[in-house]
């Protein structure tokens, strides 16, 4: 009986941090844009993966979050047109517009893509 209640309580705390999330951190996290009205994106540039799509336009996944977020959000880049489609965020893209550099999806974008 005292070997059992030793290795409940042993297993017990590990178990519990196991299943604990902890906020994510990059290491070449980089600030891409900036709303005006406060809220700035930022980029975990380690998270990027870049490939071609259906349509042979060259898109990129990555990691997306904003200052004061301690998490990381999935996104996609399509780098020509450039947009930015994020379920977190709420958007999404028609595949025909190419947001221009000094816009939120302008930015990301060109800052994700090669």
């Amino acid at each position: 009986m005292k070997s059992l209640l030793f290795k409940t309580l042993v297993l017990l705390p590990v178990a519990t941090v196991a299943m604990t999330a902890l906020p994510a951190w990059a290491e070449r996290e980089v600030r891409v844009a900036n709303n005006g009205k406060g809220t700035i994106y930022t980029v975990d540039m380690d998270s990027l993966s870049v490939y071609v799509g259906n349509q042979g336009v060259k898109q990129v996944n990555f990691k997306l979050s904003t200052v004061g977020d301690e998490y990381w959000h999935d996104a996609t880049a399509s780098c020509n047109p450039y947009d930015v489609k994020s379920e977190f965020y709420n958007w999404s893209w028609s595949g025909t517009r190419s947001y221009p550099a000094g816009t939120i999806a302008g930015d990301i974008a060109r800052a994700v893509c090669p």
